[in-house]
């Protein structure tokens, strides 16, 4: 079956991006640590929780997005990231690349945990920009044990679209 072609989103630049950040309260913190260590400038990184709505007076222009939700057993996890993006539609660009981070509820994000998260999401962003769907960020054997041992922690990352 032939895949259908889409718009790719350009090379994000994360020392120039708009960045939106929204997730749980417990894992804001987290995730604002990890993309100034990822080369985000704090500057023009908006943090908006869950439950909020973002200000109207917000110009769309935020060319990434990163969505964080600790999952309970309150429902579907990708219902609420579907919500979440939905809800910050407002602050996007229309390509924008959209990555959630869904972390178990008795999952803690240790320090070498976050850094195995942090490479995981910069992957996403690049396989999101890659110039088509063959030819994407390669992972190493080293990146791949990385996965997975996200995913045995209870951590999962991966991209929506609208």
């Amino acid at each position: 079956m032939a895949r259908t072609p889409r718009e790719r989103h350009e090379p994000v630049d994360l020392a120039t991006a708009e960045v939106v950040l929204t997730g749980t309260q417990d894992l804001l913190p987290v995730l604002r640590a990890a993309a100034v260590r990822a080369g985000v400038d704090a500057g023009r990184m908006r943090v908006v929780h869950l439950d909020d709505l973002p200000d109207p007076d917000d110009r769309p222009d935020a060319e990434l997005a990163v969505i964080a939700i600790r999952r309970r057993g309150d429902g579907p996890t990708f219902h609420r990231a579907q919500e979440a993006a939905e809800r910050i539609e407002p602050l996007l660009a229309p390509n924008a690349v959209r990555v959630v981070v869904t972390v178990s509820g008795v999952t803690r994000l240790a320090p070498k945990v976050e850094r195995t998260l942090t490479s995981e999401v910069l992957h996403q962003i690049g396989a999101a920009s890659a110039t088509s769907g063959f030819r994407r960020p390669f992972r190493d054997l080293r990146s791949r044990l990385g996965l997975a041992g996200l995913r045995a922690s209870g951590v999962r990352v991966f991209r929506i679209t609208l």
